[in-house]
């Protein structure tokens, strides 16, 4: 304690002087950065060096834009995107704002619903999608009319490059697609088929009802075994005609009331003894009076005993 006392009084004595002295003062910045003649190992002769000056503060905004139009400069190319969608469940995926995008479906012929302002348009498994603005575009894709399966879909625009973006169904939704596709195709055949031949049926009764032979048919009368047989009670049939074709017979005759009151002609009664019976119709008049009569036409099968004829062999002397 005793020896660092007189250096304690000579750095007060000065400090006394100076101050009485009121010598000038000159203030430097507190930090100061002097370039070297020569740069230092490992820096280039033209790397700036740091002069402590401010730089005004830039928006975020412009950060950001700049930092993607940098992304999007920077990339060559965009590929695909490959997302696993789940009916029922909604999927955000963003797609280009101006540019045509277009989704690759796991329908053959997929159906859009939305109520976007958006331009859809389909084209085999494809769903092109065209938007103008940034407003999020919703919408539904079902294998065409079926909605057992509905893909929901929110799309974000963005400005980004068009995109191409494959739509793929898990495990359990793509047995179930499967079941509900290749039924509809077998019955949607079957419905035409079936549509088809009621036509069919429906124009040869009326040109009988017109009293025309139908092309393709021949009129003859019936044979022994050609007769229409009806299980209703107080009807009488009679068999008049039969018009012949490559694969059906159409037997015409008349039902008649022999009941005291009015009764309703069951068309159905004439189908429950033969099973190659196609079809049953009566015209005029189904609702019969006492004695009152319609004529009836029955479609039956024609079989290959009816339309095979004999042929004579040469064994016994017959010559052609």
């Amino acid at each position: 304690m005793k020896r660092s006392l007189p250096s304690f009084l000579l750095l007060l004595t000065v400090s006394t002087a100076l101050s009485a002295d009121e010598l000038p003062v000159t203030v430097l910045p507190l930090v100061t950065t002097v370039a070297d003649p020569l740069p230092p190992a490992g820096e280039s002769a033209g790397q700036q060096t740091d002069l402590g000056i401010e730089l005004p503060p830039v928006d975020a905004s412009v950060l950001q834009t700049a930092k993607q139009q940098a992304a999007i400069a920077s990339t060559t190319s965009v590929g695909p995107q490959h997302i696993q969608v789940k009916p029922g469940i909604n999927e955000l995926m963003p797609i280009a704002v101006g540019h045509l995008n277009r989704l690759v479906t796991p329908f053959e012929h997929p159906v859009v619903t939305t109520t976007s302002q958006a331009t859809t348009s389909t084209k085999g498994k494809i769903v092109y999608v065209a938007t103008a603005d940034e407003t999020p575009v919703t919408l539904y894709i079902t294998p065409g009319d079926n909605q057992d399966i509905a893909l929901s879909l929110t799309l974000i625009p963005k400005r980004i490059p068009a995109r191409e973006i494959h739509l793929s169904l898990d495990k359990d939704s793509y047995k179930l697609l499967s079941k509900l596709q290749s039924p509809s195709t077998s019955s949607g055949k079957t419905s035409d088929q079936e549509q088809a031949y009621i036509a069919q049926i429906k124009k040869l009764f009326r040109d009988l009802g017109l009293q025309k032979t139908p092309p393709g048919f021949s009129l003859r009368d019936p044979s022994k075994g050609e007769h229409i047989q009806c299980l209703q009670d107080l009807v009488q049939i009679k068999t008049g005609q039969v018009l012949e074709g490559h694969d059906m017979l159409i037997l015409v005759g008349l039902a008649r009331n022999t009941g005291m009151e009015p009764l309703e002609f069951d068309e159905r009664s004439c189908a429950t003894t033969k099973d190659e019976v196609l079809a049953v119709a009566s015209w005029p008049k189904v609702v019969l009076g006492q004695n009152e009569s319609t004529e009836l036409y029955v479609a039956v099968r024609h079989t290959p005993e009816t339309s095979s004829t004999l042929r004579p062999s040469l064994l016994n002397g017959s010559q052609p």
